[in-house]
Parts: C-alpha cells; sequence; structure tokens
C-alpha cells in the first residue's frame, strides 16, 4: 500500500470514527454552584391550616400570580390548577418553563382544571378550591434552597392529575437542536434507567419510584417520591407544529450538528402526567447537570450525567480546566494552557512521528525505484519495502498513531467542552462570547485549516502526495464548522504547537 493510500486510509478511519461516534454517543457542567443545603427542619404533613402563624391579609382580586423570590431561583405560580408558570435560576439566568406554558398543574381526571384560591404564609403557598364542600388542598412547601416539597390532599376516591405534560424548556436559543439533543427522562425506583428510548408516543410505568427526572443539555429537574408517586405517564412531544415552542421567527427547531454532521431532527421533548388518588407528596429541585454537584445529594441523581467509557476521562478534564480557571479566571486561556500540557505529554510521540515522516522523506527516491523496477511483482515490491523499512529503521505507521491514541483525549475533550455547564455562555476574547458554540465566524478552524497546510507541506516532498496536501486540511476544516468553539481553540493551540515542532525538527532542534 502507497503512503497516498495510508494516509488516506487513516484520515478516513477517523473521519469515520467522528461520524459513528456522535451517531452513539449520549450525554452530561459556569463555576460549581454550592450543594444545596438541606433543612434543618421538616414541616409536618397537616391537613389543617397553620395555627400559629398570623393570618395573611387578603389577596387583591386583580392578583393572578404568586411570586417567590429565593437566593437561587424565582418561582411564579398561578391560581389556575396552582401551577408553576416560572422556574427561573437566577445563577444561570434559565427559565425551565416553557414560555407561556405550566408545570406542576393540578387537574380533573378528565384533564379539566379551575381556578384555586390560594394564601401565602413565609414558607408556604397553599391553594384551595372556591368549592368548600370540594376536599382540595395543594401546598407548595418553600424548605429546600434549590426547589419546593409540593403536597397535593384530595378526595381518595377521585383521580387527581398533576401535569407537567408541557415538558422542560429549551433554554439554548443559540443552539436549540443540540440542547434537544441532550432532553431526556429518567426513572429510579429498584433499578435506575433512561426511558426516552421507550417513549413511543406515550409511555406507562406503574410501582413505586424513588424519583423521576427531566433533564435537558444543562438542567436537571428532580422529583423525589415522598408519598404517592406510583403511575407515571410519559409523553413525547412533537415540537414542529408546536406554535408556543417554535422559534420566534415561526421556523421549528434547528438540528442539531456534529461538526459538519447535522444529527436530524436534534431530538425531542418530553413531558409527563401523575395519576394518583388521595394524596401525592413529592420533593422538587431544580439542579445544574454537574456531576459533583448532583452527587452531593446522594441519591444517584450524578448518574444522568453517564458519558459512558470516557465519562471518568471527561470530568478529569474537567477537573483539570476548572483548576486552570481558577488561576486565570478565563476558560479560553485554561483550554490553551491544557493543550500544552497534553503536546508536552505526547511530545515524546509526537517527536517519533516527526522522525519517521522525515525518514520517509528521506527514502522517498529508494521507494520510487523499488517501485519502477518491481511494478510488475506486487509481492516482491512488498518485500523489497518492508526490507528498505528495516534497513533505514521506519515504520510507516508509526506516523497515525499520535494521531490515533489523541482519538480518547478528542473525545473524552468534545464531551467535556459540549455538555459542561462551566462553559455555558463562557467567554474567551473578541468575537468568541460562548465557548459551548461554534465559532461564528469560523476564524478558529479556518486558520486552524492554514496552518495544517503549512505543516503539510513542510512534511511532504512526494509529489503524488499533492493533492492530499490540499484535500486533507479542507476536509478538517469541515469537521470542525460546527464544534464548540472552546473544541477548536485547543485543536487550533495544539496545532500551533505541531507546526512549531515541525520547523524546529527541520532545522535539526529536537534530535
Amino acid at each position: 500500500m502507497s503512503d497516498r493510500a495510508r494516509t488516506a486510509l487513516a484520515f478516513l478511519l477517523i473521519l469515520g470514527i467522528l461520524v459513528v461516534w456522535s451517531l452513539l454517543s449520549r450525554s452530561q457542567r459556569p463555576a460549581e454552584p454550592p450543594v444545596a443545603e438541606q433543612p434543618d427542619t421538616t414541616i409536618a404533613m397537616d391537613t389543617q391550616e397553620p395555627t400559629t402563624r398570623e393570618e395573611p391579609a387578603p389577596v387583591a382580586e386583580d392578583t393572578d400570580t404568586v411570586i417567590v423570590e429565593r437566593d437561587h431561583f424565582r418561582l411564579v405560580l398561578s391560581p389556575y390548577g396552582g401551577a408553576v408558570t416560572e422556574f427561573f435560576l437566577k445563577e444561570y439566568n434559565a427559565n425551565i418553563v416553557p414560555e407561556g406554558g405550566r408545570l406542576f398543574t393540578s387537574m380533573h381526571a378528565d384533564g379539566s382544571l379551575e381556578i384555586l384560591k390560594y394564601k401565602v404564609w413565609d414558607d408556604s403557598i397553599v391553594f384551595t378550591t372556591a368549592d368548600q364542600s370540594t376536599d382540595f388542598r395543594k401546598t407548595y412547601y418553600l424548605n429546600d434552597s434549590v426547589g419546593f416539597e409540593l403536597s397535593i390532599i384530595g378526595n381518595e376516591n377521585t383521580t387527581h392529575l398533576l401535569s407537567l405534560k408541557e415538558g422542560l424548556a429549551v433554554t439554548e436559543e443559540k443552539n436549540q437542536g443540540e440542547d434537544l439533543r441532550h432532553f431526556d427522562i429518567f426513572i429510579k425506583d429498584e433499578q435506575f434507567g433512561s426511558i426516552k428510548g421507550k417513549v413511543k408516543d406515550t409511555y406507562e410505568h406503574t410501582g413505586g419510584v424513588d424519583w423521576f427526572g427531566m433533564r435537558s443539555k444543562y438542567f436537571f429537574l428532580a422529583i423525589e417520591n415522598r408519598h404517592g408517586l406510583d403511575h407515571i405517564t410519559c409523553y413525547k412531544l412533537d415540537d414542529k407544529d408546536d406554535t408556543e415552542t417554535s422559534l420566534k421567527n415561526g421556523s421549528s427547531y434547528q438540528p442539531a450538528a456534529f461538526g459538519c454532521y447535522f444529527l436530524r431532527g436534534g431530538g425531542n421533548r418530553f413531558g409527563a402526567e401523575f395519576r394518583f388518588q388521595g394524596m401525592l407528596r413529592v420533593g422538587v429541585q431544580l439542579l445544574p447537570v454537574h456531576y459533583n454537584r448532583l452527587a452531593a445529594f446522594d441519591k444517584g441523581y450524578e448518574r444522568i450525567t453517564s458519558g459512558g467509557l470516557l465519562g471518568p476521562i471527561s470530568r478529569l478534564f474537567l477537573w483539570v480546566l476548572n483548576l486552570f480557571y481558577a488561576l486565570f479566571r478565563n476558560y479560553g486561556l485554561a483550554i490553551i494552557l491544557f493543550a500544552i500540557i497534553i503536546k508536552a505529554i505526547f511530545f515524546p510521540l509526537s517527536r517519533q512521528m516527526i522522525r519517521s515522516q522525515h525518514k520517509m522523506q528521506m527514502i522517498q527516491p529508494e521507494l520510487k525505484k523499488l517501485q519502477s523496477k518491481y511494478k510488475d511483482e506486487p509481492q516482491r515490491l512488498n518485500q523489497e519495502m518492508m526490507h528498505l523499512y528495516k534497513t533505514y529503521k521506519v515504520n510507516p505507521f508509526s506516523g497515525c498513531l499520535p494521531l490515533v491514541i489523541q482519538m480518547p483525549i478528542f473525545f473524552a475533550l468534545y464531551q467535556t467542552l459540549i455538555t459542561s455547564i462551566e462553559f455555558r455562555q463562557a467567554p474567551f476574547i473578541f468575537w468568541i462570547t460562548d465557548l459551548s458554540l461554534k465559532d461564528p465566524y469560523y476564524v478558529l478552524p479556518i486558520v486552524m485549516g492554514v496552518m495544517m497546510l503549512v505543516q503539510s507541506f513542510l512534511t511532504t516532498i512526494d509529489p503524488r502526495q499533492r493533492y492530499m496536501v490540499i484535500v486533507m486540511p479542507l476536509v478538517m476544516v469541515f469537521i470542525f464548522l460546527n464544534f464548540p468553539s472552546g473544541l477548536q481553540l485547543y485543536w487550533f493551540s495544539y496545532n500551533i504547537l505541531t507546526l512549531v515542532e515541525h520547523i524546529i525538527t527541520k532545522r535539526g532542534g529536537i534530535k
């Protein structure tokens, strides 16, 4: 096999791995938020109005919402079904309730709802029906720094619905398809698992659960079962015809992209309904998808981050990047330093690759003679070529080894940058204002391609490989177009170091 064919095969293999991995990969993180404080006391479940607190002033009739401000979140409640119309995480400037939508809406079994009366206390909001003869009481207990406890008490002979059917909102307006690709739903009972694959249109789950969870790319709504959560209906939501959740310009959600490869549809949102009789009590927490943050609750929430075999590597990279961020207060600079360290670690392999490339250049005239001499004897040609390689101590495949070894690093770093909430809206300099998004002007991938082209001209002397010198940088630019700018910055920095290394080697500076 000729050098040109081997080079083309190596790049095609890498390109194939990128595409296949993008199809098989499934997700996982601004500065790490504080661990949720556990309340010192709990409010005992009681069907009677609190008697130790002063009766609040009557709410004006034209007031149609209750706004609850806490350190980490803002909650807006509506009397229509006692629903949540806004659940806003202040630290991340994100509302997980779809625009114009409602979550935790109380409904009758037929799906109808009614306007409820409410009273506001210091640490709770109580909703009741206007009809005093109806036994119904819905209470939001504000006893959690990252959420609330919800208690619903109704007639034991009547079926009630608590609806989250409108699902979580897409919070990443500039990268909606990628956000959608990470939407998922989870159930933890005796086992833990994602059930998005089971939801064709709907999916019924019966039996007690420890917790139920809904996630987007960066946020996780955890609903812990404290009493009565044993019948869950999940829905796959079709946003193509949903005007409330379509883009503001009227088009539907954009597809997600892996490099130049677009993932059709990006993904689906999911909704859910809880059906119960008598009483339901759940704990609700809105959390960032951050491994350590989720693991601190000791309930298995961190398992939603998954990451597969690359998960531990990805978390190690994130730890290193956070360490560098603590020094520079800029994740772009942290990525550049990370690239320098990776280059230093792989310097011996890289040096071997450069040496091998230069030796291959030196023996090109001899290879041409052999190819001309034995052009009609392929078996003899291979034998003579192997003898030539052995004589000059050249391994024709050693040039590909550093690329192959770096593939797990590349994928783990991609996973870190695309799913870690630290990089959400994290700026670098100038036009790079969000390292989790692609370079809006494609400067980084284009300049990277130019550097690869220069590097190829420095290391290639065989005229038959000239077309590869031009084509492969173009292919790599095409692949990198829609990668996160953080990953583009890493590969850009790494290629600068490689180019410098080649120049020094060519001048005899590396032995």
